[in-house]
């Protein structure tokens, strides 16, 4: 017909977007008051494990992925095309969900779609840097920069959580403890007790803290030394850890003591090796850059009005 509008347009996505996202804060704002309310009316502690947000949050995080990369395309691209190409990477995430190429189902159903967005993101900050003035390259840049660093933190999410390797070992002094799946492996050093703190009741501090040093090595070959320390503390009585964590440019190590057997001088340790965070703190990097770039871009524009409105005033106050 004719003088019929397309609903494929760039307000209609963009529309469809902030609707899902709502609907994406929603879920995740009911499961955080979710043990809150538990506690106020019955009384009981509910504890809510990450599957509980992973299982309902997948599908609309995969839906507004989607629906960004359509909003910055259908403007370029036209709506047949921005069709084809969003659906086509839509259809092949079903498909790697099928065959399963990385055997981890998010992972599988995750990559196409953070392709396409990427993608476009990309392309969409190349037609920036093709404007003419500088301001039209930063605010245009900026923006996109900002939807770049969202993907990359979404990426480092997915694939970190989906892609780390946990473990534990037990090990005495001078003794290497290994651990299943990973890369490293670490031997004991040092082992040493105190008492930490004012005095409580018959103990000579309010705290006894076990200081455990060890050497880590990777592939078989020295990497690093480091410490942890497994922390009684008779005020509040509770035991707790401190947390030895080395960030690599391709992952992230966590070791921490779970049991200290004092008597035999043995050590339980948790080891976690986290793939691929860095996308996560890499993402955030980029949005910081996009807002100062956003925020320099406005403060040009602003002192650029400023100046032609003191042009009209003096050109006014000439006449």
């Amino acid at each position: 017909m004719k003088g019929k509008k397309p609903l494929l347009t760039s307000k209609n996505t963009m529309f469809a977007t902030v609707v899902v996202f709502l609907l994406l804060a929603t879920i995740i704002m009911m499961g955080m008051i979710t043990p809150l309310i538990a506690k106020l009316t019955t009384g009981v502690e509910v504890s809510l494990e990450p599957a509980y947000f992973n299982s309902r949050t997948a599908l609309p995080t995969a839906a507004l992925v989607l629906l960004l990369s359509t909003c910055l395309l259908v403007g370029y691209m036209g709506q047949k095309n921005t069709l084809v190409v969003v659906g086509g990477y839509a259809l092949l995430s079903v498909f790697f969900a099928i065959i399963s190429p990385f055997e981890n189902l998010p992972i599988d159903v995750s990559v196409p779609i953070l392709a396409v967005a990427l993608m476009a993101t990309i392309y969409k900050i190349g037609k920036a840097l093709g404007r003419d003035s500088f301001r039209g390259k930063a605010r245009g840049v900026s923006a996109h920069l900002i939807h770049l660093g969202i993907l990359f933190i979404l990426l480092g999410i997915v694939l970190s959580s989906n892609m780390k390797v946990e473990g534990t070992g037990v090990a005495s002094l001078d003794e290497v403890a290994h651990f299943e799946g990973q890369d490293y492996v670490l031997r004991i050093t040092g082992m040493d007790s105190s008492y930490r703190g004012e005095t409580y009741q018959q103990y000579p501090g309010s705290s006894y803290v076990t200081r455990i040093d060890f050497d880590i090595y990777k592939r078989g070959e020295y990497f690093r030394e480091g410490e942890m320390e497994y922390i009684t503390d008779f005020k509040w009585g509770q035991s707790y850890t401190t947390t030895y964590i080395h960030r690599g440019f391709t992952e992230e190590l966590f070791i921490a003591p779970r049991v200290v057997d004092l008597q035999e001088g043995r050590t339980d340790i948790y080891m976690r090796t986290v793939p691929f965070i860095n996308f996560l703190w890499g993402g955030m990097y980029l949005m910081v850059i996009g807002i100062v770039l956003l925020l320099i871009s406005d403060r040009r524009k602003d002192g650029r009005l400023k100046q032609e409105n003191e042009k009209k005033k003096t050109k006014g106050a000439r006449k």
